[in-house]
């Protein structure tokens, strides 16, 4: 979790210094700070607001044209330290006769696999540009996509 966090942070702040702005580069290495304090002190809730800002963050940099794979990185990173986060806290309340080590592992192989799809997604979507494609196509596109993704996440769920 501690690694996903800073590799979202990290990537962030370096899209943004890239630009010349420093100063929010700076904001976002504090928020990542913060994070982990917050997990650290088990403010659990915190792990939101994070992904909140780092979705914020990661829209305003590829809205304003920063480097894409510094925005998909930080987003990859902040969606998977919140995660993360989350499986923490349920994992607290595991009982003590549960296989937590096999829940963990399971876990991470699912969210490994999700993640390097979307990865993948993100980087089909940079590099192959359609010039001409009608709306319905398009909805087509991300429907099918859509279908597939929770298909998987479905089939993922029972193992």
């Amino acid at each position: 979790m501690v690694l996903s966090i800073l590799t979202g942070i990290v990537s962030l702040a370096y899209g943004y210094s890239q630009e010349g702005l420093a100063d929010p580069a700076r904001w976002i290495v504090l928020m990542g700070i913060v994070w982990l304090l917050a997990h650290w002190r088990r403010y659990y809730w915190f792990s939101s607001v994070a992904l909140l800002l780092m979705i914020f963050a990661a829209a305003y940099g590829v809205w304003r044209e920063f480097p894409a794979v510094w925005m998909i990185l930080g987003t990859l990173g902040g969606l998977l330290g919140w995660d993360l986060s989350d499986f923490a806290m349920r994992l607290r309340y595991a009982a003590p006769t549960d296989d937590v080590e096999g829940m963990e592992r399971r876990h991470l192989a699912r969210v490994g696999i999700v993640a390097a799809l979307g990865l993948g997604l993100a980087y089909l979507s940079a590099v192959v540009q359609f010039r001409r494609l009608t709306f319905e196509v398009a909805v087509g596109l991300i429907l099918l996509t859509a279908l597939g993704l929770t298909r998987l996440v479905m089939r993922l769920r029972r193992y």
